[in-house]
């Protein structure tokens, strides 16, 4: 996921103003706060995680992913993709790229429900398109990799961005949508990005800081989709649900839907969630960019280090150089 709350893109030309657009994205942070991309985690298919607290907390927390974008702003309406999804990858795709997405298909057909599957064709419901970090950073500036709507091509986006086509609070229903990954970064990076954009191209568009179970969170920790990760994607794909409903509808669906994929995490009373204070957010998005070398020291000396951390000592070590 992550990560920007809102980015003012680049214009076409210097006839053109400027105009923010707010996309979805990862954020890259400064090296000594990521884990060594050097060593790459495997994953393999694998029944659901189980998620380890009440369906209340992931109703609530559901809710706030589904209807509010990261800098705030509200979602009007719930969306998503209707009917099965195709993905298709494409540019300078590395050579991972193809058995990593297979995997991760497979997970997300297995612990969330979802009818996807890849594509070369025109079929093609999402396009991951792999380019040079120095190209998409020129219109996204810090995005380790990020994820607009209606789109399928670098082109196609350069051609949009500014306007509205491509603001997801605009959206009804989901149809078209393109990731834009770095092609010339570790394989552990590509990877993580395909995590994540992938689910935010499916499901959340937000990222919160309190979320320590999910790729759904800012500080970048957890690398790959969690069971809670999985289980607000099935949730989102849950056959009571559809494009279209206001969060009411959907908040009145989530006390039966909840119980029946997590019978564990009991019953459910909707309620108020956590919202992380902007000035918290945008304090530690600023001490955690690539150009500030003693970003840990900082956070660490104001007590404004984010909740989530290794849980087991990776390496730390600047991420491989671009060739």
């Amino acid at each position: 996921m992550k990560r920007l709350s809102s980015v003012a893109l680049l214009a076409l030309s210097g006839c053109v103003s400027p105009q923010p657009t707010e996309v979805p994205q990862r954020r890259a942070v400064a090296a000594e706060v990521t884990p060594n991309r050097n060593a790459i985690s495997n994953f393999a298919p694998r029944a659901a995680a189980r998620v380890a607290r009440s369906n209340t907390s992931v109703a609530a927390d559901f809710l706030d992913l589904s209807f509010r974008m990261e800098s705030g702003r509200t979602i009007p309406v719930f969306s998503r993709f209707e009917g099965p999804v195709r993905v298709a990858l494409s540019g300078n795709v590395p050579g991972t790229a193809t058995r990593d997405l297979s995997a991760l298909l497979g997970r997300l057909r297995g612990e969330a429900g979802i009818d996807i599957a890849q594509t070369s064709g025109a079929d093609a419901n999402i396009v991951v398109q792999f380019l040079p970090r120095a190209t998409m950073q020129a219109a996204v500036p810090n995005a380790a990799c990020f994820v607009v709507p209606r789109v399928a091509s670098w082109d196609e986006f350069r051609a949009a961005r500014g306007t509205s086509k491509i603001d997801w609070t605009t959206l009804t229903v989901r149809d078209r949508a393109a990731i834009f990954i770095p092609s010339d970064v570790a394989p552990q990076e590509a990877r993580d990005c395909l995590h994540e954009e992938l689910a935010q191209a499916l499901g959340p568009l937000n990222d919160m800081y309190h979320l320590s179970d999910s790729v759904f969170n800012d500080d970048n920790f957890n690398a790959v989709l969690t069971g809670f990760d999985m289980l607000v994607l099935r949730t989102t794909y849950a056959r009571d649900l559809h494009s279209g409903m206001t969060r009411a509808e959907v908040a009145s669906r989530l006390p039966a839907i909840l119980p029946r994929l997590n019978p564990s995490g009991g019953g459910v009373s909707l309620g108020g969630g956590v919202t992380t204070p902007r000035d918290w957010i945008s304090a530690v998005e600023t001490a955690l960019a690539p150009a500030r070398p003693t970003a840990r020291a900082v956070l660490a000396h104001s007590g404004r280090l984010p909740s989530r951390r290794p849980t087991a000592g990776p390496t730390i070590a600047a991420p491989l150089p671009i060739s």
